[in-house]
């Protein structure tokens, strides 16, 4: 679709660190003695007691780096001490590190970001007849020329045990109101038992548990901004489930029930789960940090046996994360908005053009964008778009074909390209000058997405969410025919929700020949845009400058400079996979 909207695809597992890259980004000069350097790795890694030699791109250790301050920090070296691993394990890398002795050197260069991962491929493997049990430690330093000194220590145990997860079957068709069992199923592959099982649980808008049991703790997070995307709200919990698991046994848990809430659409309960508090991936420590958590007051969780059919043979550094996928009954009821306020002339004024979602479901949309609408609007010949904020701009495609002539024709961003909860509006504003005479003017406002802009027979977006399309497109009288009155404009509010046609329509070749200000103009009439929404975490309003959204919490990866910069986004809690949501609903 050829709009303003970023596509933004989610990124799912915590064990994959994706490295943000800023373009073209303006730094601001800072003395590197301001800067503290960061090491961000886990506090135990659990290996194989059979040895593994390294994939051509084999990666289990997964180390971030990072500075507090601004501006970059120049000739960094990250260097890990492995001589605590003697007769326990070997750690290798690839790229630039070089290895004298017991000290592996990873020459990191500039570095100028909070948090970013390092690309040199870390690799730990059992050394041959080492028994279950065995531990280790690396000792890591991260230096600098007058930057404040950085390190960490992780610990490295052979044998220990290891869960790895059940993908479980997706819930369809599931009522509002209804009740879900969690469906998590682990086994041990490890060599030696574990002591009890941590077990995080991360629930999207539409779902909640009415009573959590005793052995879990949990906590709302009300989410981050990203981009034109609303913060979406998650739940999570932290059980803590005693008693052993053997090796190879394997085990379901029980005692948690999932209620599916007035606001599920497409909705994910996501699970990690761990043998020790210090594992890798597991963000049980850093969501205590900046959540207050409360314990619950039901039945404890308990772990039950199981055959453990379906579950993957072998370790697996991702195999700790599973998630359970529902699909309820519910819709949310999309809706293209406009307006026309003329001035005393009549033949200029400002027209705003928007879209909401009136619910009952926030819409969580995973195909990175593509069903999610922008607004379209189509202006009749001779009207001159005079303002224009940076979040509308020209459209002059027919089903995915560039035009030979300009359309009159202009996409504006929608609520979001993810996440686009209940209650959701947003508005832009364009100035207009009509052209003169009494003629009469309409213009047509429509919500669009990937397949009704690519394929014909689409007037308006086409979302199996929506089950009353009929306001997906409505037109706007800009001026009523002639009159007694020499042509007055006969101004319209609000639009006029118009029949979406069945047929599949015809595209005539364009006679439009608009004439549009400068992209980007602006004058009093153009404001940036506003995005409201009330939500389960309360209501929240978030506008930018210069027409773009703006993060409402701060970015602890990714400091923006003022040119702008690119940037790849983690999902949050390591839930969420890039994938289609039509292909998901349609199995």
């Amino acid at each position: 679709m050829h709009s303003t909207r970023t596509r933004r695809t989610l990124g799912a597992g915590a064990a994959t660190v994706v490295a943000a890259l800023a373009v073209g980004t303006a730094t601001l000069p800072a003395h590197a003695a301001d800067h503290q350097l960061k090491i961000f790795v886990a506090g135990s890694y659990q290996l194989s007691s059979t040895p593994a030699p390294q994939p051509q791109w084999g990666e289990n250790v997964f180390l971030n780096v990072g500075r507090t301050g601004t501006g970059p920090v120049d000739n960094v070296k990250l260097t890990l001490d492995v001589s605590g691993l003697d007769g326990v394990a070997s750690l290798s890398t690839k790229g630039r590190c070089t290895t004298a002795g017991k000290i592996i050197t990873c020459d990191v260069g500039r570095l100028d970001y909070e948090k970013i991962n390092i690309t040199d491929n870390l690799w730990l493997s059992a050394l041959p007849g080492v028994k279950p049990g065995a531990s280790g430690t690396v000792h890591a330093t991260l230096s600098a020329p007058g930057a404040q000194t950085g390190t960490a220590d992780f610990r490295v145990d052979v044998g220990a045990a290891t869960f790895r997860t059940k993908a479980p079957s997706r819930n369809e068709g599931v009522k509002v109101g209804g009740k879900l069992p969690a469906t998590l199923e682990f086994a041990n592959h490890g060599d030696l038992p574990a002591k009890r099982a941590i077990v995080n649980v991360n629930l999207t808008p539409g779902l909640k548990v009415d009573t959590w049991p005793s052995n879990c703790e949990y906590a709302y997070d009300k989410g981050t901004a990203w981009g034109k995307d609303a913060p979406m709200p998650l739940t999570h919990a932290i059980c803590t489930i005693d008693g052993e698991i053997a090796p190879g046994q394997a085990v379901k848990l029980d005692g948690l029930d999932i209620t599916v809430g007035s606001e599920a659409f497409y909705d994910v309960a996501g699970y990690t789960v761990f043998p020790t508090e210090d594992a890798y991936a597991n963000d049980g420590a850093d969501l205590r940090k900046r959540l207050s958590f409360q314990h619950g007051t039901g039945k404890p969780a308990t772990l039950v046996d199981t055959a453990g059919t379906g579950i993957p043979a072998g370790l697996d550094v991702n195999g700790y994360n599973t998630e359970q996928e529902v699909v309820s009954d519910n819709g949310a009821d999309f809706e293209a908005t406009s307006s026309w306020a003329p001035d005393a002339s009549g033949t200029t004024g400002t027209f705003t053009v928007g879209m909401g979602n009136k619910g009952p479901a926030s819409i969580y949309d995973r195909s990175g964008g593509e069903g999610a609408p922008d607004v379209t609007v189509q202006f009749p010949e001779g009207v001159t778009v005079t303002g224009l904020p940076d979040t509308c701009k020209a459209d002059d495609y027919v089903l995915g074909q560039k035009s030979d002539k300009p359309l009159n024709k202009f996409a504006c961003d929608g609520i979001g390209s993810s996440f686009m909860p209940s209650g959701a509006t947003v508005a832009h504003k364009l100035t207009l000058k009509l052209p003169e005479g009494t003629g009469e003017l309409t213009a047509t406002v429509s919500l669009q997405n990937e397949q009704s802009s690519f394929e014909p027979g689409h007037p308006s977006a086409v979302m199996p969410w929506d089950h009353n399309p009929a306001n997906d497109l409505v037109t706007v009288s800009l001026r009523g025919g002639a009159s007694g009155t020499g042509g007055t404009p006969a101004p319209t509010p609000t639009g006029t929700p118009t029949e979406t046609p069945t047929g599949t329509p015809t595209t005539p070749a364009p006679t439009m020949t608009p004439t549009v200000a400068p992209a980007g103009l602006h004058d009093s009439a153009s404001p940036a845009p506003v995005v409201a929404y009330t939500g389960s975490g309360g209501s929240t309003t978030v506008q930018a400058a210069g027409g773009s959204l703006a993060s409402t919490g701060s970015s602890a990866v990714l400091p923006m400079a003022a040119t702008g910069a690119a940037a790849v986004v983690l999902g949050a809690a390591g839930l969420i996979t890039a994938r289609r949501l039509r292909a998901r609903r349609d199995g």
